[in-house]
């Protein structure tokens, strides 16, 4: 009896040590499982094979389930790159800014007023076409262009922003796709919650109503010899576009001159008459998104822009102007009713 009791318990013993080590095995095995989920991101990501940026199959459609399949471990591999602050306080024109803070604090005519001299009409003149202001100090765009270099040199798959545009990238936290650090959607988020829509809204007064400018499409272009060097006359799918040079102050570049048709005054060759645009590092232009623009064949050099698009909601934009009994008053267009409308998870993109 003694002997078989030995047996057997050797014999469970034996199992339970089998079972301990078995189950050991099974934790080592699975916390290295869970830390190569955690690093590995970032790897997979950058191993996709992306579509190339200048295919053009299916029109603004190409490759549109590439994106859709791989579009979670992008923005999972995102969260493992290091991200800075890009706080409106430290890279905005400090005036500006203050001029802005105090129209959104009080939203009085005089306020408002003191916001707009600070943009200067561009485009054809009278025509309430466009503006432009100092939006970033020289820190400020050095910061952003910081996080964006950071973005594209990151060896991460990066959607094209359009057909038009194929050597940027679109900056949001719900395309899949796109650029989802979060410290570029946060700035873009604030730029447009506390200057872009008021600031549009004050400017473009007659045709941007509260429901106009909720949604947003943001993205950098680049401009040089060997991606993109031109852009052909278009509109934009915006009721309100934020155009902001990001060229370092040691970046030059030669051509690439972006102009605004005025398509009332007819030249002697049977187009609209184009008004030339000046950038410089930190330049704001801010114009209605029906305006057609385009920009020259650059012949040296690099530009970098973001731009952002404003519009309604599923992509409307509006263009009839309102009456003048149902425009906003200044304190609709400096509240904060609408601030958070613009971050659902189920918004209307552009066509990419």
């Amino acid at each position: 009896m003694l002997s078989t009791y030995n047996v057997v318990f050797a014999s469970v013993r034996g199992c339970a040590q089998r079972s301990a080590l078995l189950l050991q095995l099974f934790l080592l095995a699975h916390v290295a499982i869970g830390k190569a989920d955690a690093v590995s991101a970032l790897e997979r990501a950058r191993s996709l094979d992306m579509p190339a940026a200048t295919a053009t199959v299916n029109a603004e459609f190409e490759h549109a389930d590439f994106w859709e399949a791989n579009g979670h471990t992008i923005r999972e591999a995102w969260l493992e790159l290091d991200q800075s602050n890009l706080a409106l306080a430290d890279i905005v024109d400090p005036s500006l800014l203050e001029s802005i803070e105090a129209a959104r604090d009080n939203p009085t005519l005089a306020n408002e007023e003191n916001v707009v001299s600070s943009f200067i009409e561009a485009g054809p003149p009278g025509k309430g076409l466009a503006y432009s202001s100092r939006l970033l100090t020289p820190e400020g765009v050095r910061a952003l262009r910081s996080e964006l270099d950071k973005a594209t040199s990151s060896g991460m798959p990066l959607r094209r922003p359009n057909a038009m545009n194929r050597y940027g990238c679109i900056i949001d936290k719900d395309v899949d796709g796109a650029v989802s650090l979060s410290s570029l959607t946060s700035f873009v988020e604030d730029l447009i919650d506390d200057i872009a829509r008021p600031v549009g809204r004050a400017l473009f007064s007659d045709t941007v109503g509260a429901e106009d400018d909720k949604e947003h499409f943001a993205f950098s272009i680049r401009y040089n010899a060997e991606e993109d060097m031109e852009l052909k006359e278009h509109r934009d799918a915006s009721v309100v576009t934020l155009n902001i040079n990001l060229n370092l102050p040691e970046e030059s570049y030669d051509g690439s001159s972006l102009y605004l048709l005025d398509e009332e005054d007819i030249g002697s060759d049977g187009t609209g008459t184009r008004h030339f645009i000046e950038f410089e590092p930190g330049t704001l232009l801010i114009h209605r998104g029906s305006v057609r623009h385009a920009a020259t064949a650059i012949s040296s050099g690099s530009r970098q822009n973001l731009i952002i698009w404003l519009f309604g909601e599923d992509g409307q934009v509006r263009v009839a102007p309102y009456n003048e009994k149902d425009r906003l008053t200044v304190e609709q267009r400096w509240g904060k009713e609408m601030e958070n409308n613009d971050h659902d998870d189920d918004k209307w993109k552009p066509e990419l």
